[in-house]
């Protein structure tokens, strides 16, 4: 049985700014089952993540180049449409990394079959997928997040810095999380119940601001975004204080040679552990992770919001859209 694949490929790299819709292509081919890639899957959600931007330049980086040309990668859920192999069936949900395109053909070791009795099938691109693995494992492992302690969390209107103010509010924690427009700000209040949540674009001295909020200083700063803020925070940081670096989208479509931090003496005085993470390193950490997202799914202790495109053709400009803020939670499009 043939089988028309369409889905979208990167026209060329971009080394340096931000992206256009110029800069991608769709495409589509004749794809087959056979008897190595015997499970045909059709995609019902893909999502678009901010390390994807890193994999659209030459240079080389945690994850290879995109291939200019042929599919793109990223995360998707589908359903399986037809087997010929006996670990899945038809109607099967699954997760895989076949992103970007509406359907493909694999085997049984490119897809994980996923349980969608009790949340909609898109959760397990959002808490229950990479973007709450990456808040738990980043407070977790690397943040080592205590009960009652008082946390700042940048881009925290995104999807995963909202996943880590619910969890970091599940401990008791203080939380203040800071975000790019008023609008993300009041939904951080209202529906998230932060402590304290303000855009930073109507902030005019950051580190007084900080001060002002929170006078006793932070435990753990949750770093998504790298540069100035990173460096305000390590003015703010409590002595043995503890910096977990998530992410740099301040830093990810510059055009010019960013600007290192100034103010290394802190670290030393305060003697702060600053450490770095990749998710990709903790794949197979699914516990406890799972078992914890999902009873606060269950009892409503995570929230989850999502900003949905509809169709593939779509998804260059939900990648742009997202490097650009516009989200609130997490980026979606929907096939």
């Amino acid at each position: 049985m043939t089988i028309v694949s369409k889905y979208i490929a990167l026209k060329n790299y971009v080394p340096i700014g931000l992206p256009a819709e110029e800069n991608f292509e769709i495409k589509s081919k004749e794809i087959n089952l056979d008897n190595e890639k015997n499970i045909h899957v059709q995609n019902t959600w893909i999502s678009v993540d901010p390390y994807m931007r890193a994999r659209m330049t030459e240079r080389k980086n945690y994850k290879p180049p995109f291939n200019l040309g042929e599919e793109m990668e990223g995360y998707a859920v589908g359903i399986v449409k037809k087997t010929n192999n006996s670990n899945f069936k038809e109607g099967d949900a699954v997760f895989s990394n076949f992103g970007m395109r509406d359907n493909f053909v694999c085997n049984k070791n490119d897809l994980k079959k996923i349980d969608t009795s009790d949340v909609p099938i898109q959760t397990y691109l959002g808490p229950l997928g990479m973007t709450g693995q990456t808040a738990y494992i980043g407070l977790f492992n690397y943040g080592k997040l205590k009960a009652g302690q008082s946390i700042l969390v940048s881009s925290a209107g995104g999807s995963v810095g909202s996943t880590v103010c619910q969890i970091a509010k599940n401990l008791g924690c203080k939380v203040y999380a800071s975000t790019g427009s008023d609008e993300k700000a009041e939904w951080l209040k209202n529906n998230l119940k932060v402590d304290h949540a303000f855009n930073y674009n109507k902030v005019e001295n950051l580190v007084l601001h900080l001060k002002e909020v929170c006078p006793e200083g932070f435990d753990l700063y949750f770093d998504n975004v790298g540069g100035d803020f990173l460096e305000s925070a390590i003015f703010r940081m409590k002595n043995f204080g503890r910096i977990v670096i998530c992410g740099r989208i301040s830093q990810m479509n510059v055009t010019t040679a960013p600007i290192g931090l100034k103010n290394m003496a802190h670290v030393l005085v305060k003697r702060l552990t600053i450490k770095g993470f990749l998710i990709f390193d903790h794949e197979n950490d699914t516990e406890p992770f799972e078992s914890d997202m999902k009873n606060w799914i269950r009892n409503n202790k995570v929230k989850f919001k999502e900003t949905v495109y509809e169709g593939l053709e779509s998804a260059p400009k939900a990648f742009i859209d997202l490097l650009n803020g516009k989200n609130i939670g997490k980026m979606l499009v929907k096939i």
